[in-house]
């Protein structure tokens, strides 16, 4: 679904609420205001107009149902997100394939026996590796991944599990947006049609991972993959404000290389939720992203120390708590 197309639905609905309020309120003062059809046609118009100018649902609420939750699940070195919307379960990447038994089982513990949406935001290990595995251990309804396909049994396992069980698969753009229902969507920035390349001219996977944001009411948390300085640039350059978030999922496991601080001027989080391996190899988060997130204010949240981390919200308010 595109974004165009999710908000023409919504604002059609609005707008004729809002003529059958004003019909409703002209009758009884007929008479008395002179108020005619043509004056409901023309603020109906005036409304439309108004509505559309610079709207973006990127600054605007969705009408949430229920709670949504959120897990960053505590898989070592790697990212692996659930979501639950409603009673339906969605997943941001799937760990790495070292864990992926500990990534079933933490999922099955919580009570999860489907996925509706798995949502893979690059196709390196440590965010693709435990697809295989939590394929063969429930049903999955539909995926989306940035359609760069790599050349490892890692990737062509994960293409053929999709064709064997005949799993809807779509390729995410910016500008398309993924609805998990209740109210919750996530509004797709990047990748673009044209890959962001490396030095060599290839398709730099850290840099066309998906970014988008997840809304649901008031809430909202800016997923990041393992963006690096060459996307974020972009994504200031095409959106700066609009990537406003409340929470963010710090790229590429709070990495130097992401995080810079023109990107975090542009989202302005609250929060910031970082997934890494306790001692890990690669010396994840680096200092000089902890002390950036600091000098603006973020606080900081992560699973090499905290453990799993959770979000509820009912949309209006929400809550971060730990695991330990």
């Amino acid at each position: 679904m595109s974004l165009v197309n999710y908000w023409e639905n919504k604002m059609t609905n609005k707008i004729q609420r809002f003529i059958a309020f004003l019909l409703v309120l002209c009758i009884p003062i007929f008479a008395i205001a002179g108020c005619t059809n043509k004056d409901v046609a023309n603020a109906a118009s005036q409304t439309s107009s108004t509505t559309n100018e610079g709207y973006s649902i990127d600054t605007k609420q969705t009408n949430p149902e229920g709670h949504l939750d959120v897990y960053m699940l505590d898989i070592g070195q790697g990212d692996a997100i659930l979501l639950k919307v409603g009673d339906e379960y969605s997943m941001i990447d799937t760990g790495d394939i070292e864990h992926r038994e500990n990534i079933v089982a933490q999922l099955k513990s919580m009570g999860v026996t489907k996925l509706k949406n798995i949502i893979i935001t690059h196709p390196h290990a440590d965010h693709m590796g435990g697809f295989y595995a939590i394929a063969k251990a429930m049903p999955i309804e539909h995926v989306y991944d940035d359609g760069i396909s790599v050349d490892n049994n890692m990737y062509k396992t994960y293409e053929k599990w999709i064709d064997k069980n005949k799993i809807q698969r779509s390729t995410l753009r910016s500008g398309d947006v993924v609805d998990f229902g209740h109210g919750a969507i996530f509004v797709v920035y990047a990748p673009w049609a044209e890959p962001l390349t490396d030095k060599k001219g290839a398709p730099d996977l850290n840099n066309n991972s998906i970014v988008g944001k997840l809304i649901f009411g008031k809430f909202s948390m800016l997923f990041t993959g393992d963006a690096e300085l060459q996307e974020e640039k972009k994504l200031i350059k095409e959106q700066n404000s609009r990537l406003f978030s409340r929470v963010l999922k710090v790229g590429h496991h709070g990495s130097r290389t992401s995080s810079s601080e023109d990107f975090l001027k542009s989202i302005k989080p609250e929060s910031a939720l970082i997934s890494n391996g306790m001692y890990n190899s690669y010396g994840h988060p680096h200092d000089i992203t902890l002390r950036r997130l600091q000098e603006n204010n973020i606080a900081i949240y992560r699973t090499d120390t905290m453990g799993r981390i959770h979000i509820s919200t009912d949309g209006n308010e929400w809550q971060i708590t730990t695991e330990r």
